[in-house]
């Protein structure tokens, strides 16, 4: 029953940290970013089950193994995240409890002693037949995606003007401008615009981040607009755990305006003119690559 609150509390908890969960799956450039939202589901899903069938105590001959395994393999993959040089919280209990990845191998090792300890225990008597069992597993992964469903599956505003005043923006980057500087209308360029205080804000820099690096787009072609007044923004690139690329601050009166009052925004520019914008939620990592190196499968 320990063993299964365990693994249920790790599944909350990771899912009510979702969107840091998915993009640390992303951030190993093994799946796309589509395919991350639906993992980290997957993953979260199978953690539940495993959790209710511990403390339920059915099926101990293959709930155990399962468990083993399961563990076994989260252990290798936190293996190679430490020889790939990764430090950073492995997400085991989301951002409640932080783990580095040595610190949940040794974690995984202690739950594995733990669950051999378990393999004698008698099960329970009560054996649910298929037809029962099915519906509950598929209930299960089913909640977990419509309690948060994935970015790529929920509809969201794609046109321009839901994101940002275009007319305002064009205003802006004209000479003498609040835009005018660090050649944001020239070539192929990236723009964002954070609060530093913006929770999703800051996701979108740990988002945007790992895309530059995943299709090499060139750190001068990424430039990020920060509204407010001017402040010391080493506990923004801190928190995010992200390097700083060109940037600038604008006043808030101008900024709002220009966001809708929404942030973050995140706009492709071709020579000044705005191709696409998006809101956090929006975000197309195809469109993207497609914008700055050509139309590849992903």
């Amino acid at each position: 029953m320990l063993l299964g609150a365990l693994f249920l509390v790790s599944a909350l908890t990771k899912l009510i940290d979702i969107d840091k969960f998915e993009l640390y799956v992303y951030s190993f450039d093994i799946l796309s970013l589509g395919l991350s939202y639906i993992a980290a589901r997957l993953v979260i899903g199978f953690e539940f089950l495993l959790g209710i069938a511990l403390s339920v105590n059915i099926y101990n001959k293959y709930t155990i193994r399962l468990t083993l395994l399961t563990l076994m393999v989260f252990t290798l993959f936190l293996v190679y995240a430490v020889l790939i040089g990764r430090t950073d919280n492995c997400h085991c209990f989301g951002e409640f409890v932080a783990f580095d990845p040595i610190e949940s191998i040794i974690k995984n090792i202690v739950f594995i002693i733990a669950t051999l300890f378990c393999c004698n225990v008698k099960e329970y008597k009560f054996r649910p037949r298929w037809y029962i069992l099915l519906p509950v597993v598929l209930l299960t992964f089913a909640t977990v995606f419509i309690v948060s469903p994935p970015d790529n599956m929920v509809s969201y505003p794609t046109a321009t003007k839901y994101s940002i005043n275009e007319e305002l923006f064009n205003e802006y980057i004209q000479p003498n401008g609040p835009l005018d500087t660090l050649g944001i209308a020239e070539d192929k360029k990236l723009v964002a615009f954070y609060s530093p205080n913006c929770k999703y804000c800051k996701l979108s820099a740990r988002k945007m981040e790992t895309m530059q690096h995943r299709m090499n787009i060139d750190t001068s072609s990424i430039i990020t607009v920060f509204g407010g007044e001017t402040t010391n923004l080493d506990k923004f690139y801190k928190e995010t755990d992200t390097k700083p690329t060109l940037s600038m601050f604008m006043e808030v009166d101008n900024f709002l305006p220009l966001t809708r009052g929404r942030f973050p925004v995140v706009v492709l520019l071709d020579n000044g003119t705005i191709i696409h914008a998006f809101q956090y939620r929006s975000i197309d990592e195809g469109v993207i690559k497609d914008f700055f190196i050509g139309n590849t499968d992903l």
